[in-house]
Order: structure tokens, then sequence, then C-alpha cells
């Protein structure tokens, strides 16, 4: 006869982590009035996490595209302040 399988305490540990705690997790996120599922997914990152994560991309090219021409401007600005105060100086002198 063979021996019963008994678990160890590894795989209780294991069999918790990967099982239970996600149920839980669901769980509460259902309580608390919340899409359990999607806030799963979201936190694993898969699913419509990686469309975000493009439209945040989008969002952060177009800021930097703004934040370019801004840092041109104001070099041109700089440019000018910097050419008219040369010009003060030689009419003072």
């Amino acid at each position: 006869m063979s021996r019963k399988y008994k678990a160890t305490g590894c795989a209780k540990f294991f069999f918790v982590l990967i099982i239970l705690a996600p149920l839980a997790y669901m769980g509460a996120s259902y309580y608390n009035g919340q899409d359990g599922w999607q806030n799963l997914k979201n936190l694993i990152g898969i699913g419509k996490a990686s469309s975000a994560a493009t439209d945040d991309n989008n969002e952060n090219l177009e800021e930097v595209a703004d934040l370019r021409k801004e840092v041109r401007r104001l070099e041109a600005e700089n440019r000018q302040l910097l050419k008219d105060l040369k010009e003060c100086q030689e009419q003072s002198e």
C-alpha cells in the first residue's frame, strides 16, 4: 500500500498564495463596490493596461513636444534680451 500524500508547509503556503489570496482580494474588491477581476488584471498588468500605457505614452510625447516648443521660445526671448542688454551697455559707454 502506498502512503497518502501529505502536503508540506511549503505546498500549503503556495496553495494559499496562488489560489486563495487572489480570491480573497477579488471578494474584498466586490465588497467595496469595485470590479475585482479588472483590479486583479490591472495589478498583474494584463488586458487593457497595455492600451492605457499606450495612451499615457502618447500624452507624454505631446507634453514633451509642448515643452520643447516652450524651451525654443524662451531661448529666443533670452537671445533677444541679451542683444538688448548689449545695446544698452554700448549706448551707456
